[in-house]
């Protein structure tokens, strides 16, 4: 069929043609029957290796460990290394790719906007599992459009027992968050209808922001490095800033207030910078995930 100039479709007609022409066609299908969709090889080797390089020399900077990509002994656990855009020209490029720009576009149109870039950089554990969840934020039931969406680029080979993305097929149908009996990848305790998604470094996957999704513990030596390119509709992002922006005189008189700590953003872990996300049980960005921090604002 000749997708043509059609009213009622205009905002999607030149965005599909171009889908076509990229030989995307199956992947829309996949993403609206099943919630995600894999380009494999995607990105070519030199592309993966500067950005595997890059995300080891900020990992290093910020921990004072070097990575051993084969051991990883040091940084055993899981660590979310944030903020990566502006810190090497490779991830500017990784983002403007074609085929990834493309379907995320015809998931949350043609305004939609970076929200974050980080890696998920782990190392062996075998109870450093990211529990199943949802990326959808703060709303319950979930819209069955997708607000958010992640394209989770691969810069190792993903199996599962070097601690693999996990996904749960069609779960973005549901239309909520997993209930806290269904979050488990820890073995024994793992959802059976969660699948891992065994990849080969270049390839990214990318899923509708309601698809539940985790990764499984790394039971290997070694690390396992990603880049999550998080990405969101412009309406999510707020046109004022409040939370850790007021004057500290409007925060000390609603302090206790938890509604309007909530209404003004003082519980928003979005938006952060080199330090990573505070949260009201903070983890620290660049430690494991056992260790935290008491003060969210750090004031």
């Amino acid at each position: 069929m000749e997708i043509e100039d059609w009213s009622g479709t205009a905002h999607l007609n030149a965005l599909y043609r171009q889908l076509r022409e990229l030989g995307l066609e199956s992947n829309i299908a996949e993403l609206d029957a099943m919630g995600f969709t894999v380009l494999e090889n995607l990105l070519p080797p030199e592309t993966v290796l500067r950005a595997r390089n890059a995300i080891l020399r900020i990992c290093e900077e910020r921990t004072g460990v070097k990575p051993d990509l084969d051991s990883g002994e040091g940084l055993e656990d899981w660590r979310l290394i944030p903020y990566l855009l502006v810190r090497d020209p490779v991830f500017e490029e990784i983002l403007m790719n074609e085929q990834s720009l493309a379907l995320a576009t015809y998931l949350l149109g043609s305004r939609l906007q970076l929200s974050s870039m980080t890696c998920h950089l782990k190392g062996p554990s075998e109870r450093a599992q990211i529990g199943l969840h949802s990326d959808t934020p703060l709303l319950d039931p979930l819209p069955a459009y997708s607000n958010v969406i992640n394209i989770n680029y691969a810069l190792v080979d993903y199996t599962r027992e070097g601690g693999c993305l996990a996904i749960v097929p069609g779960s973005h149908k549901l239309a909520r968050a997993p209930l806290p009996s269904e979050v488990s990848l820890l073995p024994g305790q793992e959802n059976p209808n969660a699948i891992p998604l065994e990849i080969p470094v270049g390839s990214a996957v990318i899923w509708h922001g309601n698809t539940w999704h985790g990764s499984y513990p790394r039971t290997i030596p070694g690390l396992r490095l990603n880049l999550a390119q998080y990405m969101a509709r412009p309406w999510i992002k707020l046109q004022e800033r409040y939370g850790r922006e007021l004057p500290q005189e409007i925060i000390d008189r609603h302090r206790g207030d938890a509604r309007f700590a909530q209404i003004v953003g003082l519980n928003e872990t979005m938006g952060w910078q080199e330090d990573g996300p505070a949260f009201l049980n903070p983890v620290n960005a660049m430690e494991p995930s056992s260790v935290g921090r008491s003060d969210m604002r750090q004031r």
